[in-house]
């Protein structure tokens, strides 16, 4: 399962996407989407 929020705490410390991946388990991809709909929503 995908670990939205803390995809987007270790984003808002400034992690790179690549290591949010590995730290995470997930895909790049994954963690661009996250990011992507989150400034979407205006919550970054």
């Amino acid at each position: 399962m995908t670990k939205y929020r803390e995809i987007l705490r270790l984003y808002s410390q400034g992690i790179s996407q690549r290591s949010i991946a590995t730290s995470c388990e997930c895909s790049r991809n994954t963690v661009s989407k996250v990011i992507a709909r989150a400034k979407e929503l205006k919550h970054f």
